[in-house]
């Protein structure tokens, strides 16, 4: 029993030792640490008792007086954290997938002429495009320096 115990954790430990060598995203100059979602959709105010989750909610409708303005914010935001050690002006790309349009690939790009060691860009699927097309589906975050791919950021359902 002893025997069977101490091969078993061996093996965990070595499963653990290449596991720790997988990222999500690239380990060169340039990453992508993390994208927070966040859908605002029609319907109840979100109670709980954590307020930062409530906080969220009013921040995006912040400013918003009547109803058209409300439904003008309803859609998908996306936040795309990532890393820049060499500071070269890069291209945050941002592709996408809409529920009633299935598997069309729509894309936003947003251009960064001076980033830091740390960046965040904000996108936005809202307004008419979200009132047509629906909610975002599947996305895929992507860094591009010099019109080449150097980190990529993708959602579990993305192709």
């Amino acid at each position: 029993m002893i025997q069977v115990s101490k091969t078993l954790l061996a093996l965990l430990a070595l499963a653990a030792l290449f596991q720790s060598g997988c990222t999500g995203g690239s380990s060169g100059p340039v990453a992508i640490t993390k994208v927070n979602p966040y859908h605002l959709q029609p319907g109840p105010y979100t109670r709980s008792e954590d307020e930062m989750i409530v906080h969220e909610h009013r921040r995006y409708l912040h400013g918003a007086v009547d109803s058209d303005e409300i439904r003008e914010r309803y859609g998908n935001y996306f936040t795309i954290f990532w890393n820049s050690a060499n500071r070269t002006p890069a291209t945050v790309k941002f592709e996408y997938c809409q529920a009633s349009t299935g598997p069309q690939v729509y894309s936003k790009e947003i251009r960064v002429s001076k980033p830091k060691r740390k960046n965040v860009t904000k996108l936005d699927i809202t307004g008419e495009e979200y009132k047509r097309l629906g909610k975002v589906t599947q996305w895929r975050a992507s860094v591009l320096e010099n019109g080449v791919e150097v980190a990529e950021y993708r959602s579990f359902l993305w192709r």
